[in-house]
């Protein structure tokens, strides 16, 4: 830590306050209201509060919400989910907080910059101690005397402004993406729906009756499997994994819609010799098949490392460049119905499980190869772009994470930087 920089604890920075606890009935309609969720996932409040509770004046005055004020979870199943923060950047009127957490609301002005605070809060410096003063009985927990202990670091207010911008633009760019991306799949979603459920570009066509109601004619009930192909990634054994080498992606590691690099297994080069069907690009569709994240998939972003899937995580092929043909089964993974069907398949043993014959017997409605291949001609482009987009937040959320902990420890002075912070 830098030697110039200041120490204090947060008992002398801050005061301590903890949450509004209110009946389940009470939830839903009302008053802004932040809860637990919204701080464990965000570095700061959104610009406004989407949760709301039946709170009274006395309440929103007890358990308000300030500019500058940091919340912190106090409670938790794992000590990994405790003392996770979350910084008001302003004032919000009339909301109140979850009682899970704690409030520490600044005893001055001009000491601690709220966006400062963001980034010091997340920091690894601020986690470690975190973890070493929990107390961990059945739930891990923080009170107010573990707070008080808990330091704060921090260099002069002029400082901690361009600290705080430099990553909360690193942040502002990696959150447009995620909005740019959302917004496209949304239209792919639209698009689809409008293809392939309503036939809204097929009405001068004649119509048919099928089991799934009229479809136009020369279009077909079949089956996933009649458009692609599934395999289960490769079989890495146990006794390979190791900390660093060739990341291999689990079903842990598959959220819906992205995937997580940050945390892959790895296994070293020699270890995937026998894989190279399983290695997967920028563009190639994954699926979990069995466990708590069944059915979710992801497209695979672009990326400079060599990935490689393991056993039940689901791999699509779609060729060799499986961006051609990407859309359209994306689409379809999109639609409850055969998202519903593939948990139904999962169901009948204690671990939910599929294979990939269970998916590829789905029945669908399968179009003429012509209508596919349009539909895929007009939205290649989108999901180059969502594809790029990804990149690029893996690329800025690594230099964040390389930068928050060089910051906040005073490894990288920022005093001489100029630019407008206003």
């Amino acid at each position: 830590m830098n030697s110039q920089w200041n120490e204090k604890n947060l008992n002398e920075l801050y005061e301590f306050s903890s949450g509004l606890s209110k009946p389940s009935e009470e939830f839903g309609f009302g008053f802004p209201f932040l809860s637990f969720k919204t701080i464990f996932y965000n570095y700061y409040i959104d610009d406004e509060l989407d949760e709301l509770v039946n709170s009274t004046k006395k309440e929103q005055k007890t358990h308000s919400i300030k500019k500058g004020d940091v919340f912190l979870t106090r409670t938790s199943e794992t000590l990994d989910e405790l003392g996770m923060s979350c910084v008001a950047l302003k004032d919000y009127p009339e909301a109140t907080f979850n009682g899970f957490t704690k409030r520490l609301r600044p005893k001055y002005k001009k000491i601690i910059y709220p966006l400062y605070a963001c980034y010091y809060f997340r920091s690894s410096i601020f986690r470690k101690y975190v973890d070493s003063m929990a107390i961990m009985t059945t739930r891990a927990s923080l009170n107010n005397n573990i707070l008080s202990k808990l330091p704060i670091f921090f260099p002069s207010y002029d400082e901690q402004k361009k600290i705080g911008y430099l990553l909360h633009n690193l942040s502002l760019k990696i959150e447009l993406n995620k909005k740019i991306n959302n917004h496209l799949e949304n239209y792919v979603k639209y698009t689809f729906n409008s293809y392939f459920n309503k036939f809204l570009p097929f009405q001068e066509q004649k119509f048919v009756d099928s089991e799934y109601g009229f479809i136009p004619e020369g279009w077909q009930i079949g089956q996933i499997g009649d458009y692609c192909s599934i395999k289960s990634g490769f079989a890495f054994k146990s006794k390979w994994w190791q900390e660093d080498g060739i990341k291999v992606i689990k079903i842990k590691d598959i959220n819906q819609g992205s995937i997580d690099f940050s945390d892959c297994s790895c296994v070293s080069e020699e270890n995937t010799s026998k894989a190279n069907e399983f290695k997967v690009q920028g563009g190639d569709l994954l699926i979990a098949m069995t466990g708590a994240t069944l059915g979710k998939f992801s497209v695979v972003p672009k990326t400079d490392e060599s990935l490689y899937v393991n056993q039940r995580v689901g791999k699509f092929f779609l060729g060799d460049n499986p961006l051609k043909s990407l859309p359209f089964i994306w689409g379809l993974l999109n639609q409850r119905r055969i998202h519903d069907e593939i948990i139904n398949r999962g169901q009948g043993s204690a671990q939910p499980n599929v294979s990939p014959t269970d998916i590829m017997t789905i029945e669908i409605i399968l179009p003429p190869k012509s209508v596919i291949d349009m539909f895929n001609t007009k939205f290649q482009p989108v999901f180059n772009l969502i594809i790029n987009n990804m990149y690029e937040i893996d690329k800025l959320s690594k230099l964040r994470d390389v930068l928050l902990p060089k910051l906040m420890s005073g490894e990288i002075n920022v005093s001489q930087v100029n630019y407008d912070l206003e």
